[in-house]
């Protein structure tokens, strides 16, 4: 027997079990109730210092992939596990992660802190920031964050007030009840998931195969519940609203959808491409009309409800501006900034930010056009997402989230060309969690803390090498384990698999 194929026969329950080890392994490593309130704030290399720390870490990650592929294959090719028992795993495997240090992205102390200006204070995030408050809102945790307002949207905001009222003065209990929000919305994805799958038709082995490729990814497990990233409601909410779309509710799925918009701003990037397609299938004015009043004036009354306890969006709008153009780190767009300034070009920053959005904006006016052509809405929004990621100034680990359930819900029907694309958003996910290590621990101890180096050397290991591994590992129709084609007639307009 080969080693691939003994591999294989491992019994699923093990790989699980193995899986739940080493996310308590983590959970030992970078634990969170000892030192939850240290300042200032530590990352991944107050834990694991030096390079044979980042070496380890970046160890245990890919065994923690290599487990979810074993998983995957196995579960692909057996009836064991039904919706509700890889739903029941998830919560089980991220108990342990509930009580992990968010090492990657301190962000979760900023969103506890702007809850408590509104559930404490009576106040609005969007106007005061955390320093505004002294010492009641441990700016220490904050980093360089402490003195700005809120980046987010309002839906987000007043549900991390009622998080924070329920939390109240405690700091542990309410980093423990952001992380608990991530796990509940993964799993609330991966519900949603499943469901949009059902509306393709899809056969049981692929549903199963899918929902643990969404449900037990390590990257999003750690992103969602250990660093307890809001990315995880953003997309719970846009999955939400397209299965409402899909089901024959247009205009308030398309209300939803924009709800997400209100959670973080990006998901405004897809909803236009939405819009179009939708236009365009319903045909007449009997069915636009109702849709577009739906979409403007339920979108209106959304925002103006959402707003209503915060006052004008025009701060929101301001610091969504400062953001954009602030700075620039670990992107592409960064390595060619870094190269222009080694090459002495003058007013380099400005020059490649102007590039870049140009190009974006040519893309995005691209993508609109293959979307009333044909392409459908979830490649469209995976390959909108991807655009901006890879023209985006900085770019951070959980970015990768974005194109990823868009992209497998799209890579449904088997084509080549879309397993490509969803192979290498799976890779995209793994380099982007080993980044961490690459511009962290090898950029400090090996590089001399050189960033043009690890740009080098990190920009092409993180973007274009997962594009590259899918070429090898992607394979059309029935080859895939766990795929079968999909019947697509009687699965209604836009939300097919076809063209």
């Amino acid at each position: 027997m080969s080693p691939n194929a003994a591999l294989r026969r491992i019994p699923a329950s093990y790989l699980i079990i193995l899986s739940l080890l080493g996310y308590l392994l983590l959970v030992f490593w970078f634990p969170l109730i000892p030192g939850f309130d240290r300042e200032p704030v530590a990352d991944i290399r107050t834990f694991a210092p030096g390079l044979v720390g980042g070496l380890l870490y970046g160890f245990v990650l890919l065994l923690l992939f290599a487990i979810h592929v074993l998983l995957y294959q196995r579960i692909s090719r057996t009836a064991e596990f039904s919706q509700a028992t890889i739903l029941a795993v998830t919560a089980l495997l991220a108990v342990p992660l509930l009580f992990m240090y968010p090492i990657n992205a301190n962000d979760v102390y900023r969103y506890v802190a702007r809850g408590l200006i509104r559930s404490r204070f009576g106040l609005s995030p969007f106007e005061y920031t955390p320093n505004d408050f002294g010492n009641e809102l441990f700016p220490l945790l904050l980093g360089e964050w402490a003195d700005m307002t809120s980046p987010y949207g309002p839906v987000w905001e007043t549900a991390a007030t009622m998080v924070t009222a329920l939390g109240r003065d405690s700091l542990l209990l309410n980093l423990l009840l952001f992380k608990f929000l991530g796990l509940l919305s993964l799993v609330a994805a991966g519900a949603l998931i499943w469901r949009l799958l059902d509306l393709r038709q899809a056969g049981s082995q692929l549903k199963r195969s899918y929902l643990v490729l969404w449900a037990w990814n390590p990257a999003l497990l750690l992103s969602f519940v250990g660093n307890a990233h809001n990315d995880a409601l953003m997309i719970a909410v846009l999955l939400l609203g397209w299965l409402v779309m899909c089901r024959g509710s247009k205009g308030p799925g398309m209300v939803i959808m924009f709800s997400a918009a209100l959670i973080k701003p990006i998901a405004l990037l897809g909803l236009p491409l939405v819009f179009l397609r939708t236009w365009r299938e319903l045909g007449d004015r009997h069915g636009r009309l109702p849709f577009v009043l739906w979409a403007l004036v339920g979108g209106g009354l959304v925002t103006a409800a959402a707003f209503l306890p915060f006052g004008s969006p025009q701060k929101l709008l301001g610091r969504l501006l400062q953001e954009a153009g602030g700075g620039a780190s670990f992107s592409p767009a960064t390595l060619l900034i870094l190269l222009g300034q080694q090459l002495g070009w003058e007013n380099v920053f400005d020059k490649v930010t102007t590039v870049v959005v140009v190009l974006f904006v040519i893309f995005f006016l691209w993508q609109l056009w293959q979307t009333w052509r044909g392409k459908t809405v979830e490649a469209a929004l995976a390959s909108v997402f991807w655009g901006y990621i890879l023209q985006a100034l900085n770019f951070r680990i959980w970015y990768a989230a974005w194109p990823f359930p868009w992209s497998l819900l799209d890579a449904t029907d088997g084509a080549m060309k879309k397993m490509r694309l969803f192979h290498a958003n799976l890779w995209f996910l793994v380099t982007s969690q080993l980044s961490v290590i690459l511009y962290g621990h090898i950029r400090i101890e090996l590089l001399g803390r050189d960033y043009l180096l690890a740009h080098l050397i990190g920009v092409p290991f993180v973007f274009l090498l997962p594009f590259v591994l899918a070429r090898f590992t992607a394979r059309g129709g029935t080859e895939l384990p766990g795929s079968e084609r999909l019947a697509k007639e009687g699965t209604g307009p836009g939300c097919t698999s076809g063209s």
